[in-house]
């Protein structure tokens, strides 16, 4: 029988977010299987572990001290949040590509405070056979939001060269993916794992959106191996959503139209 675990990480600041997640796992979701919590450079509450059977993997931060430099040589100007400098646990995700996982057969990974409103399992259900499946981040209709968005490319000619040399340029045009969520097969970890994705973002030191350009450029572009997550489940649900008010998913919708959520603001209970 395939094995499958579930899979959030957090640094102290936002271990308050895992939290939420993680009991949203073990309650809404109903998951009584595997739970690793990555954390990095902290340890949490041991009642907190043993209380919701978590399995804690403690890594030290991914070193950027090189792209750091690159960033002052050859500044980002389009990064509004300047997540690029402000934001650099978001390369810890990385480790979610460690062999380690490779005890599992599938990982189901949740940003730390995204929230469940249905089952674990409607994920656990989606086949990702030989891939990582997640969201698109464009809806199906727009022509505009493509991966041309994600890089920085006038800033360090140089990286651009290289890139050159490694994709041709209609990646600019490709669709690509959201990665606050993901499903994957472990047997991806043969093809392309933390060390790869590592040396990618040191050779690639113009991304506007952090490890999730770099986890673009290596599955989707490079190897090919991402797959849209469904928009809907069987019962009319949206599988996910980044905020109920979104244009793109229409109007009136609460916490009750989707199964995951990044930024839920009708899940209070104050609300009707």
């Amino acid at each position: 029988m395939k094995k499958t675990v579930v899979v959030t990480l957090t640094d102290f600041k936002y271990f308050h977010r895992a939290k939420r997640t993680i009991i949203d796992v073990r309650s809404k979701g109903e998951w009584i299987g595997d739970l690793v919590l990555i954390t990095i450079d902290f340890n949490p509450s041991k009642n907190f572990l043993d209380y919701y059977n978590v399995i804690q993997k403690n890594v030290k931060h991914i070193n950027t001290d090189y792209i750091m430099s690159q960033y002052k040589e050859f500044p980002l100007k389009t990064v509004g949040d300047n997540r690029h400098i402000l934001k650099l646990n978001q390369w810890d995700k990385f480790y979610v590509f460690d062999d380690w996982f490779k005890q599992w057969d599938k990982v189901i990974f949740l940003d730390a405070g995204l929230r469940v409103f249905d089952k674990i399992d409607i994920l656990n259900n989606i086949d990702c056979n030989g891939k990582i499946m997640a969201p698109d981040d464009a809806p199906s209709y727009d022509n505009e939001k493509r991966f041309k968005l994600m890089m920085e490319l006038d800033a360090n000619p140089k990286a651009t060269e290289e890139l050159w040399k490694e994709y041709p340029k209609e990646i600019l045009n490709g669709r690509y993916f959201l990665n606050c969520i993901w499903v994957y097969d472990t047997t991806i970890l043969n093809i392309c794992n933390i060390t790869e994705l590592i040396t990618a973002m040191n050779k690639y030191p113009f991304c506007r959106c952090n490890e999730m350009t770099i986890m673009n450029l290596l599955f989707t572009f490079k190897y090919n191996i991402w797959k849209p997550f469904p928009e809907f489940i069987d019962n009319g649900k949206r599988l996910f959503g980044w905020i109920e008010y979104d244009r793109n998913y229409g109007s009136n919708n609460t916490w009750r139209n989707f199964c995951f959520m990044k930024y839920p603001s009708t899940i209070n209970f104050e609300c009707e």
